[in-house]
């Protein structure tokens, strides 16, 4: 008997050198332009504004994607993934570069809560576990934000990693990394989502979780960025009140990215833009604050960054009604936290979550969105010109893919948002 007692306590022994030697590593999310196995995407269909269905992107994304990586559609249910398949086989996707992940979650924007994907020095990979709080609106404790905490978890289980969990709520949408270390975060977002904590206690779980060495903190993102059940905007050509479709809270891919370890793109007003009205004037206060951090900051080798502006698009308005999908989780907060009582029942206009920062890049290739359709002032149409000339310059050996994605701009987020990178590791 005390042969096999022996025998039981040298397994465990190994079992937890063997475990200790995985944990222990020091890991790193690789930065976005590094080479990459396969890209995820979440894929919800809806129709938030009535005439605009998120199939319709998502499936300009996966057939843009396909021909540079392969793709897992994550779907939350079997009828979903049918529908699916079926959609991107009489599209004529190449079948054999897409796989399926079948597994449950409620929300579009893959990015914020499915899994993170980091390396160790031996290139081994484990999925950082973050918690999840549905973007600041919801307690953890509730139904919807235990749904979608324990997806990046369970999607490890499926994958067979590792998986290395942290009490810190953080969304992959405001965290960029240059892979090198250095990571940026916005202020108004992660102290909103962990306000029991310091500053040194979310960059002590930042470095553990990320390999980060070197944590500078922007302060705030867009005003259209802003909760939306904050305050109302003003409408078009100022008059009257208009709403936020959704937002992620202040998140940094709407408005600051790393396109090179060395190189940072940041949203930007001109000072004519800011003449136009409280909304322009604020975001141009608010980016401008930005650069003159980013100005004076300085990689985790003490180098400046060299920092690229790329303009802002022109505020979108539409008019919703009861009807419309976009229209739940505003009445959702019938009064707003300035005061303002929702007028349910009544049509109202909202402002979608617009961005030229919250592309993807992947494997050649960098999908960005744009706005203008028939029907919309050319000036919506110059805009985007303009900031596709900025990402070609930026991305000279990337083919640079414009997609017009209102139809998931309307839930709050983009093509970023919608997607997540898995590193290459060769194996």
């Amino acid at each position: 008997m005390m042969k096999y007692g022996k025998l039981i306590i040298l397994l465990a022994a190994t079992f937890i050198i063997s475990s200790t030697a995985v944990f222990s590593a020091e890991w790193r999310f690789p930065g976005e332009f590094e080479k990459q196995e396969r890209v995820y995407l979440g894929w919800l269909s809806k129709e938030y504004v009535k005439g605009y269905h998120t199939d319709d992107v998502l499936l300009e994304i996966a057939k843009n994607l396909a021909p540079y990586t392969d793709i897992t559609v994550c779907v939350p249910g079997e009828n979903q993934r049918k529908h699916v398949q079926s959609l991107l086989k009489k599209n004529n996707l190449p079948m054999d570069k897409i796989s399926f992940q079948t597994i449950p979650f409620t929300m579009l924007y893959w990015r914020d809560f499915g899994p993170v994907f980091t390396l160790n020095n031996q290139n081994q990979k484990s999925i950082a576990d973050f918690g999840f709080n549905c973007w600041g609106y919801f307690p953890q404790s509730d139904i919807q934000s235990r749904i979608m905490e324990r997806v990046d978890r369970d999607m490890a289980k499926q994958l067979n990693l590792p998986s290395r969990m942290t009490r810190l709520v953080s969304e992959g949408g405001d965290r960029e990394l240059n892979g090198k270390g250095t990571i940026l975060v916005t202020e108004a977002c992660e102290f909103q989502r962990n306000p029991n904590l310091s500053r040194e206690d979310i960059e002590a779980e930042l470095k553990e979780m990320l390999g980060a060495t070197n944590v500078i903190w922007l302060k705030r993102g867009t005003v259209d960025d802003d909760a939306y059940n904050v305050s109302t905007l003003p409408g078009p050509e100022g008059k009257g009140v208009a709403y936020r479709s959704g937002a992620a809270n202040n998140h940094i891919d709407e408005f600051c990215r790393f396109v090179a370890p060395d190189t940072i793109l940041l949203a930007e007003v001109s000072e004519e833009e800011a003449a136009q009205g409280p909304v322009e004037a604020e975001n141009r206060r608010r980016m401008e604050e930005n650069y003159h951090i980013l100005k004076n900051a300085v990689d985790q080798d003490g180098k400046p960054f060299k920092i690229i502006r790329i303009p802002m698009p022109e505020t979108l308005y539409f008019e919703i009604t009861p009807q419309d999908g976009a229209y739940y989780g505003l009445v959702s907060f019938p009064r707003f936290t300035d005061g303002t009582a929702f007028p349910v029942g009544q049509p109202v206009q909202i402002v979608p979550a617009q961005s030229y920062c919250n592309f993807l890049i992947s494997n050649g290739v960098v999908l960005t969105q744009k706005y203008w359709h028939e029907g919309l002032p050319e000036k919506i149409k110059k805009r985007d010109a303009e900031a596709l000339a900025v990402l070609k310059k930026t991305f000279p050996n990337h083919k640079v893919v414009t997609i017009n994605t209102l139809a998931i701009n309307f839930g709050g987020g983009g093509i970023h948002c919608s997607t997540q990178q898995e590193p290459y590791t060769g194996k």
